[in-house]
């Protein structure tokens, strides 16, 4: 998973850049994180291939982007369905497109993202301050800061890859998926 600064920056952007899409901004930005957090769950990591409908574990992500889109209390018009689509989405580009070079050298390291995140916080919550208009006390235990270098990933990369997720059209995105699978992302 994109840690979730990462989610959080995408959704904030998301917000800022398709003004009239979205209507609760607090249901969205919940389930921006909520594939990641259900705050039923005793540990944060407990049943990722629920969450984000698909196969989770050891870097081998798979999504059933259709599986969520098919679900019965999915209504992907209400904004906290749209934000959890998003993360969904982000999760995908994050580790089967964008950053796959990355995840490969995680895997040969046998290695995690978290100490990369950790580093990146910081700048990550500066350049998008608006994160901190949202209410996100179940999470903040999880969004640490270090002050090192990140080992894998790169700071204008991961700005890039959040200003490119955050330009998607959902309902676009919804659509593509219905009509080609996952063929038609890239």
């Amino acid at each position: 998973m994109a840690g979730f600064t990462i989610h959080l920056a995408v959704g904030v952007q998301y917000i800022e850049k398709h003004k009239n899409e979205i209507e609760n901004e607090q249901e969205f930005i919940k389930g921006i994180i909520a594939p990641d957090l259900n705050e039923t769950m005793t540990d944060i990591e407990k049943d990722k291939s629920k969450s984000h409908y698909g196969k989770w574990g050891s870097y081998n992500y798979c999504i059933d982007f259709n599986k969520f889109l098919d679900n019965k209390t999915v209504d992907i018009k209400k904004d906290y369905f749209k934000g959890y689509f998003l993360h969904l989405l982000t999760d995908y580009y994050f580790y089967k497109i964008d950053f796959l070079n990355e995840c490969t050298r995680i895997i040969k390291c046998n290695d995690t993202f978290y100490h990369d995140y950790d580093c990146l916080n910081e700048t990550l919550l500066k350049k998008y301050s608006k994160i901190d208009k949202y209410e996100l006390n179940s999470i903040k235990k999880y969004m640490n800061i270090l002050k090192e270098e990140p080992k894998y990933l790169k700071f204008n990369k991961i700005i890039n890859f959040i200003e490119k997720i955050s330009s998607f059209d959902i309902e676009s995105e919804v659509k593509i998926i219905k009509e080609k699978g996952m063929e038609g992302l890239k």
